[in-house]
């Protein structure tokens, strides 16, 4: 075109836009020539675009005025995408853009935003940013977007688009408004944006939401709906786009200004499947958001950080990654801009050391070698700051620098170089418990442990010791007690135990205030067993080097400051307690260095860290051994031994360390030090005799014995040394000062009490015995009497102070006697008689020891203290000892002593037991020998014989015992009886005298093992086991025998041996089951004895134990292990030494360990509490002492030592020790290493036990097995998975109750450890995850082919929870094991549904449910179960090869499957594979669908529903041919299925595909199954499934109008016409119903079409070959067709599509287009009219009456002859045929059918109407046929009811007006009122206007009567009769009616 010709052309469009002066018009202009106009502007020329430029310059001005009128966005928007991006116009194009957007419909803005970022994406930087600011503009105006509309944005399709929106969206929500500082001054940038994405989101400050809060609120509110939607991001978009929504919507939920746009974000996180924090993008995001740009990047493009407390939600995550702790440096990077960031927070810098925390804990070793030096500037940093940024308060303050202070030690744990690299590290952590608050202090503590492994010292690092050292000592005088504790803690663990200067600071630790520091500084001072017998530097310190240092820092010191930390009591009773320790210790590696393989039992051990005396014959030997190593060849003075005689003595000259603990620990190392050193250290003492003299009066009684002690062990080794050389000043010593002080000592014990203070007496009397005792043994040892010494005097001194004190002790029996006196006057007296009464004679000596005797059991008999009857216990022990004839008085007394012992008072029979071995068994007694107190041999002081047992006495005692007291039936006596067996075999097991009564002595014990009383039982059980140790081979042997022959039904005497009687018997049964391999012992027979006393079951296990280990020997060892009372492991208990003796039956045990430990194991978990107890007794003796430590208690595994698990509560084993097999391997008897050694054979005790027959036995196995399995590793339990769930489940189907709990228990641990094993760690372990493997290749497949189906309702419960806890923890491991379990898990949906669902299934109508109902709440239940949700998590674990495997599967549940519950689940399997696993579904969806094709005619509605939903999922996978053959399937259920319900589920099918996939439908127009098929659906009988339909054929024509149907009419109308004529009628009703609805739809078309195009002024419509014609060719041959014959139900719906038909192509025949057709039409239509019921033929006239309505037909006379028929026979009572065949009468009208005379009236006035839309508009009608038709109007006008009244009047009026229209001649106009006989036409008017009921009637009447007179012109004949009527009228009470009468009437007056 010329420019010419633009130009007039644009001056046309000017002058057109100059006149639009309405909405309609210039919107008219703008859409259809904006477009044009900008695409034209690129290509002409100069002057054309100014003319162009100007024309849009008029358009703004228009626009301006009309704000209502619509831009063509989407035309615009193709443009500008389509157009080069330098075009001219381009910068037009996107104003206008932006100006649609702002004026755009919500609908046209959702249709736009995709395209607009189409644009954001494509066009360069200055239009991206327009675009940005129009998208962000349709945004803020689309809110409440509907769900279709967010799908319809089809983010799936374009990740671009997504990523774009995301990028977007996420500036905005950190986006804040903008707040003009200043006029010269620019905007400040929000936090988190840089400067340019800033200015493209406010389009440079000039968007309306920059400044108005409104607007921005609602732009963010729905970009949060858009994000936060799973309908416009489905959950199968990849995970990229999933990590950016989240990073979005995170910045959108910290608006600190909107709360609603927070709020719908944070719910929008809350539905989202959480972030993983271990993505490397969702990392890097994160990272990108906290840190903003790298400093490198262009100013205006870097972005700073985002706000504060956006930061603190993102360090949330990062603390939480260990992908983030990877990262370098940016995780540095994070830490201190936390830290040191200028708008830091207090809250920031918290979460910011969690992330240091984190980091030090997560991060590579590499990188964290690194940066730790930069990072502990940095936590250096935070603690030297003076005040808190931010105004944090103190406590927020406390908290950061306490973590700072944890971060500095867990930093230098990880990296200990910075411990080597600089020492002021740590001073300047302990100086910091000076400046910090407490709140800090615990944080101090923590980092200065943390860091404690990296400060360990060895002995190379002198150097670096001291320092450390002197740093300790320093911290030690601190104040603050976490700086001593800390001190404290590294003295202990930095430095070897050897190193003495360190121990020296937990010495002074002893003196701490806090009692946790002291306990602490103890632990450190206490030798481990293991340090006995080390060489290396974790040995004992050198015990020369340690004397002499503990003496320097006694006396050596010139510090006052360190002499006063010396004389603190608690200081120096920790320097005797260390170095008597040390001595202790040193003297037992030189015991087990000369004997290599002598053990230290547990009594010797204890002894290291308890201060206590000496008790074992080891313990003095060692010591000894000490002491006399300390001892120097060259002088007394110089050696080690004069140093520690010097330290332990400082107590003495010291007055501070008069306390009551340290001078009695002096005084207790002095009395060693003189009785077991070298007798130099003796003589030593005794210069200071003096001082030990005055201690006779201390307060502390324990100071005064062992002063005097000391005294007496000093007076003899000086009377044994002086003797020999008895010189003058020697005799002066003896027989003066001695016998003065003896003389002194006497007068006051006999002085009256008011002369002398009570501790003074009671001291006197103690020193008196003792010094006595002493000389006495001096003079014994000399073998002279005392005159041949020279030492007369001093015998007689002597003899005075025995008679002194036992003339006191014989007047005690006064009620005034002080108990303490009385204890002390014992004690001396004891003490003298130990050796015999000094007397010149023996018969003397031995009646003042008889008196002395009967004095002291006078003491007993009057006094119930129990102080008093120890010591005078002991008393008569020694005096018994000194003087052997007095045995058997002192046994008598004895035995009627014990008769008065109560229950509570049993440690009385244990102090007469000692007493006894202590009398009778002499030197030979481990008492007396230990107790022995002097430095000389004994055998020196009584001579060799005197040494020996007393034999006599022993088996007096014995006889007693076992012939008397055993059997008395006083249980004190039985009590007592076993006591003292068991004192006399414990202190004197090499007591020659007691062999031969060890067979009577296991008799008595045997029997006493059935007493009734616990404690005699359990004593008998211990020394059984002692009595057999002392048996040589033969009479191990033949005890043996003996106690099977009792326990084990044996006829023979258990006294007898194996040759004796019975004995042999039993001897050769024994060995018969021996060497078979059968029980010794039955079960039945352990019940009770021969005698048929029960026998305790702790015994009865015991003897079990030993019958199942086949060595009956074993049951000594047992029963020593075994024990209840606690009195074995009290004080007395260990006074006999018990540990000693579980120390050797643990050692005799240990060539049967392998075979013991299993049984025993199991034995520790019976159901018997009183078993149970036993056996664990046993354990613990067995396989270790004591419990475990304290710092590891509670770390160590239940499963480490067996725990008792049954209806009582379980009791937790401690662990062990270490033993040593005989063959030299060493295994760990820990808990844990003891049961891994022995896993095999555990395992197999207790599987085997699980299948025993007695309950107890499988009970205990079951609880074994659970207590074995927690904790244990993966890799010993795996080979005995398979059966330990085997046996587990069986266990949970026993008969027995409590089988079945223990069972339970079982199944609960194997679960908690299978489940355990098999969770994933980050970082993952590849060791850990082979081990899950392997683990999961067992426990699924059992599970799922043996538990899930198993037939016990509790083991297809637990196995199903087990299975869902693996689905939800197991993660990734599931990958291979994915079918099979979703297969067992949907399956299970069926089986384990609720009983109660059952229930309501058969009983759904007593209940009132229907069907549907229960069917919902299942399928409600299936979709909220867990084991639904198991199935989801599973199918997340798919691969591609193991959906491969699931398939199969899946289609045979679905075609197979029992169960709605198993069915909806597989449905519901389906979609959540469709959503998320979409890529590995697609190559399997056609074999899903067609299996799922094959379910959808099943019963259940709602199945079939969900099996609808499933294939709409999958269809958007399948093939196209696949696709078509899915819509065949579809049409033929329908057709096939139509007289079904079922047919519902075809609709239901289609609508899904219709909502998942439009466009894959509209495909598919042609064919079966395609949109005639939709079509025919749509009109479905059901109105549901007519919904499903029309929601699919609504898709079909979504967009496309009616072109599709016009274009494919033919192939539309295809199951409509095929049915149409079928034979099925609701078919034929269906189809009628589509094609009328065709019909309708193309006259919409048409009409719309019509109507543009005159608006457009494009000229004529369509002819006759349009859609419409095509429709009317097409249907109207078969409508005719189906419409004729007869009647049947529904045939007026295709009368009704005939009639549509024509009516909609009326003017196409009114063209003369198929002209026959209207009349052919009418014809049927009379036909119908005469058949059929009532109702039929009403339709038909209705239909009729549209007919001619619409068509211009002259067909009154076939109508009136029918209609007419109609209403005659109506009205008299039967209806006519009217010409058809059915007669005159073909129905009658029967008279009792309520409904008939309705349906007759309504028929008639439907005929009446008719007859009047039938008048001919082209002809009048003749004289006959209106006569005929007034005749019959005017009949029902008077007869009829109201509504046909009104309808006959209309219709007379009707005639009139046609009859006498102005057309018409005159002539003809008279001849056709006479031949309606008008007169009566008249009458019958005015009888209707005389109704005085109905107004419509009157009004009628009117009407009529108005026609009337329009044609008689007033008549006279007819005028004065019409004139009553209008008066009649003119007075009705309706004005209206009344009004219009006077109207007409005044218009006759006028015509008149």
């Amino acid at each position: 075109m010329s420019d010419s010709a633009d130009q007039e052309l644009l001056e046309s469009l000017q002058l057109r836009f100059a006149v639009a002066n309405s909405i309609e018009q210039v919107q008219k202009l703008v859409s259809t020539l904006l477009v044009p106009l900008l695409d034209k502007l690129d290509v002409a020329s100069a002057a054309i675009k100014a003319k162009i430029i100007g024309l849009l310059g008029q358009i703004n001005k228009k626009l301006k005025g009309y704000p209502q009128v619509f831009l063509p966005i989407d035309a615009l928007l193709e443009s500008a995408l389509s157009k080069d991006s330098l075009a001219y116009s381009q910068s037009f194009r996107l104003m206008y853009i932006t100006m649609a957007t702002e004026r755009a419909e919500q609908e046209q803005l959702v249709l736009a935003i995709p395209l607009l970022l189409d644009g954001i994406r494509l066009r360069p930087a200055a239009q991206a940013k327009q675009f940005s600011v129009a998208f962000l503009t349709a945004v803020s105006r689309c809110t409440n977007i509907a769900d279709e509309q967010l799908r319809g944005l089809k983010f799936s399709e374009s990740l671009h688009r997504a990523d774009e929106l995301l990028q977007l969206a996420t500036n905005v929500f950190l986006f804040n408004r903008v707040v003009q500082s200043s006029a010269d001054r620019p905007p400040s940038v929000t936090a988190g944006l840089s400067a340019s994405s800033q200015s493209v989101i406010t389009n440079e400050g000039k968007a309306p939401w920059t400044s108005d809060g409104d607007i921005l609120r609602q732009l963010k509110l729905n970009l949060g709906c858009i994000i936060g939607s799973e309908q416009a991001f489905p959950i199968d978009m990849p995970e990229l786009t999933h990590e950016q929504r989240f990073v979005a919507l995170l910045c959108g939920s910290n608006d600190p200004y909107f709360p609603q746009v927070a709020s719908r974000c944070d719910d929008s996180l809350k539905r989202m499947r959480a972030a993983n924090c271990e993505s490397a993008s969702f990392v890097g995001y994160i990272f990108e958001l906290y840190l903003g740009s790298p400093p490198e990047t262009r100013a205006d493009s870097r972005r700073s950080p985002v706000p504060p407390a956006l930061r603190l939600k993102l360090l949330g995550y990062l603390n939480r990654s260990a992908t983030a702790a990877a990262t370098f440096p940016q995780w540095l990077q994070v830490i201190f801009q936390s830290m040191f960031g200028d708008d830091t927070s207090n809250k920031l810098r918290r979460q910011g050391m969690q992330f240091l925390h984190w980091v030090i804990r997560m991060t590579p070793q590499e990188q964290i070698s690194r940066a730790a030096p930069v990072l502990l500037q940095g936590v250096r940093k935070i603690l030297t700051e003076t005040t808190a940024p931010g105004g944090a308060s103190a406590v927020d303050n406390d908290i950061i620098r306490g973590s700072a202070y944890v971060a500095w030690g867990t930093l230098t744990k990880r990296v200990a170089e910075l411990a080597s690299s600089d020492q002021n590290h740590l001073q300047a952590i302990f100086d910091a418990f000076d400046i910090e608050s407490a709140n800090v202090r615990l944080s101090i503590q923590e980092a200065l442990l943390a860091m404690l492994p990296s400060y360990r010292v060895r002995q190379a690092d002198e150097g670096v010791g001291g320092l450390l050292l002197a740093l300790l000592q320093s911290q030690l005088s601190s104040s603050v007690r976490q700086a001593r504790y800390c001190a404290l803690r590294y003295a202990i663990s930095a430095f070897p135990f050897a190193c003495m200067e360190a121990r020296w600071l937990c010495i002074l630790g002893l003196a701490d205030a806090e009692r946790e520091n002291r306990g602490l500084a103890q632990s450190g001072l206490l030798a481990s067993p293991a340090m006995v017998t080390s060489s290396d530097e974790n040995g004992l310190p050198e015990l020369a080097a340690s004397m002499r240092f503990l003496q320097a820092r006694v006396a050596g010191t010139s510090d006052p400051a360190a002499r006063a930390s010396v004389t603190n009591p608690l200081v120096y009773e920790g320097i005797v307690r260390f170095g008597r320790s040390l001595l202790l210790a040193s003297g037992m590696a030189s015991s087990k260095r000369q004997t290599a393989d002598r053990e230290l039992d547990a009594l010797d051990m204890d002894a290291l860290s308890e201060l206590g005396e000496l008790t074992t014959e080891l313990q003095r030997e060692s010591m000894q051994t000490a002491l006399i190593g300390l001892a120097a060849t060259d002088g007394y003075s110089d050696s080690l031994l004069s140093a520690w005689a010097s330290v332990v003595s400082t107590a003495l000259t010291v007055p501070s360390l008069s306390d009551k603990t340290a001078l009695p620990t002096s005084l207790m190392c002095l009395v060693e030090l003189v009785s077991l050193g070298p007798t130099e250290a003796a003589l030593a003492f005794f210069a200071q005799r003096q001082a030990f003299s005055a201690l006779r009066s201390a307060r502390n009684p324990v100071v005064q014995q062992r002063a005097m002690q000391v005294l007496a062990a000093t007076y003899a080794v000086k009377l044994l040394s002086d003797a020999p050389t008895l010189s003058g000043a020697n005799s002066e010593l003896w027989n003066k000062q001695t016998v003065a002080y003896l003389q002194e000592l006497a007068a006051a014990v006999s002085s009256l009490p008011e002369a002398c203070s009570l501790d003074a007496r009671q001291g006197s009397i103690l020193a008196l015995g003792y010094i006595s005792h002493g000389l006495s043994v001096a003079h014994l040892a000399l073998g002279k009497s005392w005159t041949d010494l020279g030492l007369e005097d001093l015998g007689l001194a002597v003899e005075l102070s025995q008679s002194t004190l036992l003339e006191c002790i014989k007047g005690t029996n006064k009620p005034s006697s002080h108990p303490m006196l009385v204890v002390a006057l014992c004690v001396a007296v004891g003490q003298i008689g130990k050796t015999g009464f000094a007397r010149n004679d023996e018969h003397s000596a031995n009646s003042m020891a008889r008196d002395a005797m009967v004095a002291v059991t006078e003491v007993i008999t009057h006094t119930s203290d129990a102080k008093v009857h120890d010591a005078a216990y002991l008393a008569l022990a020694n005096i018994a000892l000194g003087t052997a004839g007095l045995a058997t008085q002192f046994i008598e007394f004895l035995q009627a002593s014990a008769k008065t012992v109560t229950k509570k008072q049993i440690d009385v029979h244990f102090r007469i037991g000692e007493a006894l071995a202590t009398a009778l068994g002499r030197f030979k007694c481990a008492l007396v020998r230990v107790g022995w107190m002097f430095p000389i041999d004994p055998i020196a002081v009584y001579g060799s014989g005197e040494l020996e047992a007393n034999g006599a006495a022993i088996d007096m005692l014995l006889e007693l015992v076992t012939s008397k007291m055993a059997s008395s039936p006083s249980p004190q006596d039985r009590q007592a009886a076993v006591v003292w067996i068991l004192s006399l075999v414990q202190f004197c097991p090499k007591l020659a005298q007691l062999t031969p009564w060890l067979g009577k002595l296991h008799t008595c014990l045997c029997a006493l093992l059935t007493d009734r009383d616990e404690f005699t039982q359990e004593a008998a059980s211990k020394t059984l086991g002692l009595v057999y140790d002392m048996g040589d081979a033969s009479l191990k042997e033949s005890l043996v025998y003996s106690l099977m022959s009792l326990f084990g039904g044996g006829g023979g005497s258990s006294g007898q041996g194996p040759e004796t009687g019975g004995g042999s018997n039993t001897q050769q049964s024994v060995r018969n089951r021996i060497e078979s391999d059968e029980p010794l012992l039955e079960q039945e027979t352990l019940g009770q004895t021969p005698d048929g006393r029960a026998v305790n079951t702790t015994y009865k296990s015991i003897l079990s134990l030993a019958s199942d280990m086949q060595n009956p020997s074993l049951v000594y060892q047992f029963m020593q292990l075994a024990s209840h009372t606690a009195i074995w492991s009290s004080r007395r208990g260990a006074a006999y030494g018990f540990a000693t003796i579980i120390e050797r039956a643990r050692e005799s045990m240990q060539p049967y360990m392998k075979a013991i430990v299993p049984k025993l194991y199991r034995y520790t978990f019976d159901p018997s509490p009183q078993t149970r107890a036993a056996m664990t007794s046993i354990w613990r003796a067995l396989l270790g002492s004591g419990g475990l430590p304290a710092e590891g208690a509670s770390a160590a595994r239940s499963s480490s030592v067996p725990a008792v698990s049954s209806s009582a509560e379980d009791a937790t084993l401690p662990a062990v020790a270490v033993a040593t097999t005989p063959g030299g391997d060493e295994w760990a008897t820990s808990g844990t290493s003891v049961i891994e050694a022995h896993w095999e054979a555990i395992m197999d005790e207790c599987l085997s036990s699980m299948g025993q027959r007695e309950w107890r036995v499988r009970e205990s196995g079951c609880s074994a097995l659970a207590g074995a399995i927690r904790g244990a590793n993966a890799e010993l339990v795996v080979p005995y998975l398979e059966k330990i769930w085997q046996m587990a489940f069986r266990a949970l189907d026993d008969i027995k109750g409590s089988v079945r709990e223990s069972g339970l228990k079982t199944c609960q641990a194997l679960a908690t450890a299978t489940v355990a094993w098999c969770t994933p760690r980050i970082p993952r372990e590849p060791q850990r995850d082979k081990r899950a493997q392997a683990v999961l290749a067992v426990v699924v497949p059992f599970l799922v082919d043996k538990g899930v189906v198993s037939d016990a309702e509790d083991v297809r419960g637990f196995s199903l929870g087990l299975l869902l806890k693996l689905c939800k923890s197991s993660g990734s491991y599931l990958a291979s094991s994915v079918p099979i379990i979703a297969e067992r898990l949907l399956e299970s949906l069926s089986s384990m549904e609720s009983q109660a669902a059952n229930y309501l299934t058969f009983h759904a109508e007593s209940n009132n449910i229907t069907q549907e109902q229960l069917e919902a709440v299942r399928l409600s239940a299936v979709k909220a179960s867990p084991i639904m949700q198991g199935i989801e998590l599973v199918l997340d674990q798919l691969t591609p090869e193991s959906m491969g495997e699931l398939v199969p599967r899946l289609q045979n549940l679905i075609r197979r499957g029992l169960g709605l519950p198993t069915r909806a689940g597989c449905a519901r399997a389906v979609v959540m594979l469709c959503v998320k696993r979409e890529a590995l579904l697609r190559p399997h969806a056609s074999a899903l669908v067609k299996a799922i094709s094959g379910s959808l005619t099943e019963a259940s509605a709602v199945q079939r529903q969900a099996w609808a939903a499933a294939i709409g999922y999958m269809a958007p996978m399948l093939a196209p041919g696949m696709f078509k053959n899915l819509l065949k399937h579809l049409e033929r259920t329908y057709i096939d299925k139509y007289e079904s319900e079922v047919r519902g589920v075809c609709g239901q099918a289609v609508e899904q595909l219709a909502l998942r996939c439009p466009e894959r439908l509209r495909e598919h127009v042609r064919g079966a199954g395609a949109m005639s098929f939709v079509l025919l659906g749509s009109w479905d009988p059901s109105e549901p499934i007519r919904e499903a339909f029309r929601s699919a054929w609504q898709e079909y024509t979504l967009g496309s109008g009616t072109r599709l149907i016009e274009e494919n009419l033919a192939d539309v109308l295809a199951l409509p016409m095929k049915y149409i004529a079928g034979d099925s009628w609701p078919r034929r009703v269906q189809s009628a119903n589509a094609i009328a609805d065709i019909a309708q739809t193309l006259e919409r078309a048409g009409r719309a079409a019509a109507a543009a195009a005159t608006a457009r002024g494009d000229g004529a419509m369509a002819g006759a070959g349009g859609s419409l014609g095509a429709l009317a060719e097409l249907v109207l041959p078969e409508l005719v067709k189906a419409s004729q014959g007869r009647v049947w139900p529904g045939k007026g719906h295709v009368l009704e599509c005939l009639v549509k038909v024509c009516t909609v192509n009326a003017r196409l025949f009114a063209e003369g287009w198929l002209a026959d057709t209207p009349r052919l039409v009418c014809d049927v239509l009379l036909k119908e009219m005469g058949r059929g019921d009532l109702a039929y033929r009403r339709v038909a006239i209705t239909h009729f009456s549209s007919l001619v309505e619409a068509l211009p037909l002259d067909i009154y006379a076939e109508a009136a002859a029918v209609l007419l028929d109609i209403i005659q026979h109506s009205m008299s009572g039967s209806v006519g045929g009217g010409g058809s065949s059915g007669g005159a009468n073909a129905m009658a009208v029967d008279e009792d059918e309520p409904m008939q005379r309705p349906q007759q009236l309504m028929l008639i006035a439907a005929a009446v109407k008719a007859l009047l839309l039938s008048l001919p508009a082209t002809r009048l009608v003749s004289e006959d046929e209106a006569a005929q038709s007034a005749a019959v109007l005017r009949e029902i006008a008077l007869a009829g009811v109201w509504n046909i009244r009104v309808a006959s009047l209309e219709c007379l009026g009707a005639l009139y007006r046609h009859c006498t229209a102005p057309s018409v001649p005159a002539a003809n106009r008279l001849s056709r009122l006479l031949a309606m006989d008008t007169a009566r036409v008249v009458e019958a008017v005015r009888a209707c206007a005389a109704e005085g009921k109905y107004v419509a009637v009157r009004t009628a009447a009117l009407g009529a009567l108005e026609a009337v007179l329009g044609g008689v012109h007033g008549d006279d004949a007819w005028g004065a009769e019409a004139s009553a009527i209008l008066e009649l009228l003119a007075l009705d009470p309706i004005p209206s009616i009344a009004d219009r009468a006077k109207e007409v009437r005044a218009g006759l007056g006028r015509r008149g």
